[in-house]
């Protein structure tokens, strides 16, 4: 009988992800847009960008950043995204941090890649939470940048 539980258990615990796709709007008709519901740029098209490496020497490795056209028009306007604070001083507000697509899961380290993390610039103080803010401000695509990210967001404020 046990047995017979755990396997009726697992069955459901399978099923629950499908059920929760079919409430709500279904992906297939957001989809491959730079925008969300909320009116944020979505991380997965800031992700989707293309990376060309060069060698033109050996130990000398060049990266150029090739971004979509709908992250084009983006550039140099203004954008709301929304994510969650990764400060890079002590303090409870700040000016200037990273926002990333994911949550905070270990003190000493960063999550994903480049492709998840926007350099934030705000022009008031934003107060550290640990749930996600909504910041609105102006995207810069980051075409050589020597940090090593592709966006980072001026003039940032928080909205929402």
């Amino acid at each position: 009988m046990p047995v017979l539980t755990l396997l009726l258990a697992l069955v459901m615990a399978s099923a629950l992800p499908a059920a929760a796709q079919q409430s709500g709007t279904p992906d297939h008709v957001v989809h491959n847009k730079p925008i969300d519901a909320d009116g944020a740029i979505r991380w997965d098209a800031l992700a989707n960008l293309e990376i060309r490496v060069e060698t033109p020497a050996p130990l000398q490795t060049i990266f150029h950043r090739e971004f979509t056209p709908e992250i084009k028009a983006l550039g140099g306007t203004i954008v709301r995204l929304k994510g969650f604070m990764y400060p890079l001083t002590a303090g409870e507000t700040h000016t200037g941090f990273l926002l990333s697509a994911l949550p905070p899961s270990c003190p000493f380290c960063l999550p994903g890649s480049a492709t998840t993390l926007v350099d934030i610039i705000a022009s008031e103080p934003v107060r550290y939470v640990l749930e996600p803010v909504m910041l609105e401000g102006r995207l810069v695509l980051l075409e050589d940048d020597i940090t090593g990210l592709y966006y980072r967001l001026t003039e940032a404020r928080q909205v929402g």
